[in-house]
């Protein structure tokens, strides 16, 4: 596919990264002449220095002739704008990164639609949504819910007292069976495991499971569930506002953030949450207002130092769980080994989607998540396509691919090795960064 990202801010780069791993025919265009040069020296992806509002401009870079146009410039009126622009210069798919919340409903997305965008990312929308999914499962590294709830991907780190710690999936009772074993993450790499793998302690496994069936998860982990009543977040930005919409009245929340205007907002708009106008590091702040009675911790300031900092001076005040927003991919194994619980970076977030339209999904149903090493999609089985050709275990799937489970007719199924695919299928795959011309193939 050729692809242009308009954009060239770090949101941007890191998705033509993304995307040229996958073996795409990628184009980032955007105005800082020195940055360009620099990534046209080192990506494996053409750089242009133009304007994405200019028809010349994206006539130059190809958008005549392209499969899809990204729009993740900082401001959200000229990613839409350009997104007309480019479906009107010939592009087939376009997609516009948003900030206003008014956009995100289905009425405008039907007139998006209208205007040629082919759709819509709100990071602070996905960013809440994916903590309030660990806020109710707090045992989790992640949760996904795919295809409304009906198959659940939950990443459980092993501990060591964990039942199935130390065994080799060769060795795992799983009769009935009552999960799968998609993927392991072992520090920075993940593994598409095969039977001789083993569970070890430190380990992230991602379990495909049904839904009447995730509370098993933990024991087999050694996790422990904690409930959350009182929660402290740090910073009161669209994450926060986002996330407050979705959890807002169901605990204890306390919100502290320097900026007095973004306070008011907040406090006007959630007045049953505490507002505290002050510096989000300023640990007599913090005890004053009951850091060490929280049972959560959520680092959402803009700053990925101050997250991390913030996150440790909650731990040393024995609060149960953390989560920090970071959006620099290379303080994460940082942050991973400084025990913080939940990361959240919108770079991931966006790039999922993306991978989800590139996979040509049914937008409307179908997502992608990645997880930086590994990519989770669920994608649909065409009629006459080599998925369906035979069982699971017959189709020589390369190593770095596997199917996790299925959704046939809105009920959730756990894949084995004589699992037959059947057309119409949603089919979970977990498969490695650079895999996906060899995961189209068995989808055409």
């Amino acid at each position: 596919m050729k692809i242009i990202v308009a954009g060239d801010g770090e949101t941007g780069t890191h998705m033509a990264r993304t995307l040229s791993v996958e073996g795409q025919d990628v184009v980032l265009m955007g105005s800082d002449r020195e940055h360009l040069a620099e990534l046209d020296a080192v990506g494996n992806f053409i750089t242009f220095e133009g304007s994405p509002l200019s028809r010349s401009n994206l006539i130059q870079c190809g958008a005549d002739g392209a499969d899809l146009f990204v729009a993740v410039t900082p401001d959200e009126t000229s990613n839409l704008i350009a997104c007309q622009l480019a479906k009107d210069c010939g592009t087939k798919k376009c997609v516009a990164r948003i900030d206003n919340p008014d956009f995100d409903s289905d009425l405008n997305r039907r007139l998006f639609m209208r205007m040629g965008i082919d759709m819509t990312i709100y990071p602070e929308k996905l960013a809440a949504v994916e903590i309030n999914h660990f806020i109710k499962h707090n045992w989790v590294s992640d949760w996904i819910e795919l295809h409304q709830g009906a198959l659940i991907v939950a990443g459980v780190k092993m501990q060591r007292d964990g039942s199935l710690c130390g065994k080799s999936l060769s060795e795992v009772p799983n009769n009935p069976r009552l999960f799968h074993v998609s993927a392991i993450k072992r520090g920075a790499s993940i593994i598409i495991p095969r039977g001789d793998d083993r569970l070890l302690e430190g380990d992230t496994i991602y379990f495909s499971v049904l839904p009447g069936t995730c509370d098993m998860l933990p024991e087999l982990c050694g996790k422990r569930v904690r409930r959350t009543g009182r929660i402290m977040i740090s910073g009161a930005g669209r994450v926060t506002e986002n996330l407050l919409e979705l959890i807002a009245g169901d605990y204890d929340i306390t919100v502290i953030d320097p900026d007095k205007d973004r306070c008011g907002i907040i406090a006007s708009r959630f007045p049953e949450v505490v507002t505290i106008n002050s510096r989000v590091n300023d640990i007599t702040t913090l005890e004053e207002e009951g850091i060490g009675q929280c049972d959560m911790f959520l680092a959402l300031t803009g700053s990925s130092e101050k997250n991390i900092v913030s996150c440790m001076v909650a731990r040393e005040h024995n609060v149960g769980k953390t989560v920090a927003r970071i959006e620099e991919l290379q303080y994460m194994p940082e942050a991973e080994s400084l025990a913080i619980d939940k990361i959240i970076n919108k770079k991931l977030l966006n790039a999922g989607k993306i991978l989800s339209v590139l996979l040509d999904c049914n937008m409307a149903t179908a997502q992608c998540i990645s997880l930086g090493t590994a990519e989770i999609t669920e994608i649909i089985a065409p009629e006459n396509s080599r998925i369906v050709s035979a069982p699971v275990s017959e189709l020589s799937l390369p190593r770095d691919i596997t199917v996790g489970g299925i959704i046939r007719d809105t009920t959730g199924m756990l894949a084995e090795g004589r699992t037959l695919i059947r057309p119409g299928d949603h089919v979970v795959v977990f498969y490695m960064p650079g895999s996906l011309p060899k995961l189209s193939r068995f989808f055409r």
